[in-house]
Formats: C-alpha cells, structure tokens, sequence
C-alpha cells in the first residue's frame, strides 16, 4: 500500500510538472499541428495514406482520433494525451532506476535534469511512443531477466507494436529486441536456449505486424501505403547531420551530451559484452547497451535536439546508473557522507518543490484566460494562435463562394485549413519525402 502511495504521489507531480509546461505553449509546433490533422482526419473516416499523406505507420492517429471521436475534436485534446504520455514516459524512467537500485536522490536528480533538459519538446509525438515502449521492455527485462515463454510472447506483442508507431525505429528495436542475447550465447547449450527465446518472441512480434497488415488489406491502400512510407523515402531531404549537435550554439549541455553519450555506449558495450562481468550488474548494463543502441538510431537522420535526447533517454539512464555504481564503490568519511546525504536530500526537496510550484502557477495562469484564447473552431483554448488564420480563411471562403480552389504551398497549411475543416491531401504536409515516390515531380 505505502508503495501505491509513493507511485501516485510521483504520477501526481508528474502530471502537474508536465501540464505547466504543455498546455500553456502558443500555438507555433508544426509537428503538434500535423499530427493534430492526421488524427482529425482519422476521427472523420479518412483513410490514411489513400485520403492523406503520411509517412509512418499509423496507430497513433488511430489512438488519437478514436479520443477525439470520443471527447472534442480540439488540439488541446491532444496536449491532454501528450501529456499523459510524457508522464508514462517519465514514471517509467523512475521505475527503471529504481528496480536498478540507484539511489533515491540520485533518481530525482537525474529526473529533474532531463525534465528541464527536454522540457521544451515534450509534445505527442510516434518517437515518444515508440521510446515509451522502449523503456517498458527495458524495465520488464531486468525486472525479469529469466527464460519464460509467456513473457517472451507478450513482451513480443508490445515491442512489435513499436512498428505501428514508426516503422523505422521501430524495426530497429524490434530487430534488437528478437536477437540482442545471441551476443552472449558461447556453446551450444547456449545457443538452443537463445533460438527458444528468439522463437517466441518473433512469434509475438508478428501479431501487430499482422494486424497491420489486415489492416492495409481490408482497406484497399497497400499500393498508397508503399508510395508513402517507403518510397517516398527517395525524395526525402529533411537531413541534419550528428556534427550540428557539436556546435557550441546548441547549447553547451547538449555539445557535451553528444560526445558523452556514442562513448557511454561504447563502454557498455566493453564492459558487458568484451569484458563479461558477472553478476546481475553485468546483466544489466548489457540490457541498457542493446536497447540504447536501439533507441540511438532515433537520431539519424535528422540529428536535431529533440531527435538525439529522446534516442539518447535509454543511454542516459545507464549512464546515471553507471555513476551510481562508481559512487557506491567509493570509500568516504562517515561524516561527510551524512554531509552530502542531508544536503542532497534538502537539494531533491527544493527542486521539488520549485518545479511543482512554477508548473501549478502557469497552469492557473493558464486556466483563468483559457477561454479567451480564440473562436477560431479546433484552436479553442490554445494561447496565442497566429494573427493571420482568420483573414486567409475568411479569403478561402469567399474564392470557394466562386466556384475556386484555394490551396496552400507550404509547411503550414495545416494550420489554416484545419479551423475550415478541410484536407486537402499532399497540399496541407507539402514537405519533400511527405508527397509520395515522385513528389513534386509528379503530373497529377
């Protein structure tokens, strides 16, 4: 019960924490805007890939739009879900490290560095998905690192639901998640026990894989499908290179992040799987190193800042609890011990309350003048929408009244049409790499 307890009262902050920085944003995040518009059409019958374009796999518009079938149809619906999402996420990191025994203090320390570390990418999002679903093998893995054919088939399920979200990523994770313990495998006997594993996983990977592909069958858009997710891809430009992160004008943390975090991956690496320590630390380290290389591959190929933290997220949570282990095999006066305990203690307490107490504050802040945002339909409740919707849109349905088409051919698009209820497929995500196999090229 007092465990109960403690995991609500951490959900609680949680939520209060996440909610003062999401819901009183502007509206400016063109990916909170597409993603908005694809569980939108979703909610109005629209078929994916055939009805509009998409490149990913489609579950979250699925999961989003059945909310918005089943609430309002309003983007602050989807900060909502975003931010229950990012709670998961961050209670998830929470209990990893606390099945890890780190440290108490060091957990919340760690917690509250990434929170302010990614604070203002927290939006619903395919990668925080799949990264949600990444966290949740991880800490089944080492909650449980025993050969168990239920667990392998179930665990299966979730990691190939990561495919649904991403296909990339989630190939990557999969791919990891069915083969990672062949590299420790040295005989025969071995061996045999590997391929059992690996049976029932695959087994359970193939379940929403299937479902997926019911899916594109019964409806008739595999040929869209194609065009969209995979060939596509040859008309994709939208690429930023590792060496952006490195540059000083990024930000100091995240340049020594970038060089810190391809290095904590190679020491897992040695130290688990070159090196082989014994123990359960061993075992640990080695289910960090293969599901942070999984969840690396997040950063390529736009290696942008919110791209490496969410594939770095797995990476600096061994990382934390690598320095927990070197701390703990540090001998120290008792009394500075206690020093540094106690004040650690005051330091969590402090930051606690600090971010608790600024979150509820904007949040308030936030409620009081919610209502007062904007009439515009679909943007109710969002702060700030750009002054120039209304007089576009008041345009549009003036040239509609004469018998013309108006469309939009630019990023933004989204954001004008969606107050008119309108999609107008390719046009309303006109991004290289989002418009199929030909793109812009293309005579129809």
């Amino acid at each position: 019960m007092k465990n109960k307890i403690k995991n609500i009262l951490i959900i609680l902050i949680l939520i209060i924490s996440i909610a003062g920085i999401i819901l009183p944003r502007h509206l400016s995040d063109l990916d909170e805007i597409w993603n908005y518009n694809f569980a939108r059409c979703i909610k109005n019958g629209l078929l994916p890939y055939k009805d509009f374009n998409m490149i990913q796999t489609p579950l979250l518009p699925i999961i989003c739009g059945i909310f918005l079938k089943l609430t309002i149809d309003e983007l602050i619906m989807m900060r909502i879900i975003s931010i229950l999402l990012i709670t998961i996420v961050f209670f998830m990191i929470y209990k990893i490290l606390e099945i890890l025994r780190v440290d108490k203090k060091i957990i919340i320390l760690s917690m509250i560095g990434l929170f302010f570390l990614s604070k203002s990418f927290f939006c619903l999002d395919y990668n925080y998905s799949v990264l949600l679903i990444t966290l949740i093998l991880i800490y089944l893995e080492i909650k449980n690192d025993k050969p168990c054919v239920k667990k392998d088939f179930l665990i299966g399920i979730l990691a190939g639901t990561s495919f649904l979200f991403k296909q990339t990523t989630g190939l990557a994770l999969i791919l990891v998640f069915i083969f990672y313990k062949l590299l420790l495998a040295e005989n025969k006997e071995d061996f045999k026990k590997v391929f059992k594993t690996i049976i029932y996983r695959l087994i359970g990977v193939l379940i929403p894989l299937i479902v997926l592909v019911l899916y594109l069958t019964i409806n008739h858009i595999w040929s869209d499908f194609i065009n969209y997710t995979i060939l596509s891809l040859k008309t994709f430009s939208n690429k930023m290179s590792y060496v952006y992160l490195l540059k000083g004008d990024r930000g100091r943390l995240i340049q020594i992040l970038s060089i810190l975090i391809p290095i904590t991956i190679i020491v897992m690496y040695f130290l688990s799987v070159v090196k082989k320590h014994k123990g359960d630390e061993q075992g640990n380290i080695f289910i960090l190193f293969c599901y942070s290389f999984a969840s690396f591959v997040v950063a390529f190929p736009i290696s942008d800042k919110i791209h490496f933290i969410i594939g770095s997220t797995p990476t600096l949570i061994a990382l934390v609890y690598l320095i927990s282990i070197l701390i703990a095999n540090v001998n120290t006066n008792q009394k500075i011990k206690a020093i540094i305990k106690h004040f650690l203690e005051a330091l969590c307490f402090l930051l606690i309350v600090y971010t608790t107490v600024i979150s509820i504050k904007n949040t308030i802040k936030y409620l009081k003048i919610a209502n007062n945002y904007t009439n515009l339909e679909h943007f109710k409740y969002i702060g700030k929408t750009i002054n120039y919707i209304e007089p576009i849109d008041e345009y549009i349905i003036e040239q509609n009244h004469n018998g013309k088409d108006v469309y939009i051919l630019d990023s933004t698009a989204s954001i004008i049409m969606i107050p008119l209820n309108k999609y107008n497929k390719d046009y309303d995500m006109f991004l290289k790499g989002n418009i199929g196999e030909k793109g812009e090229r293309r005579t129809n």
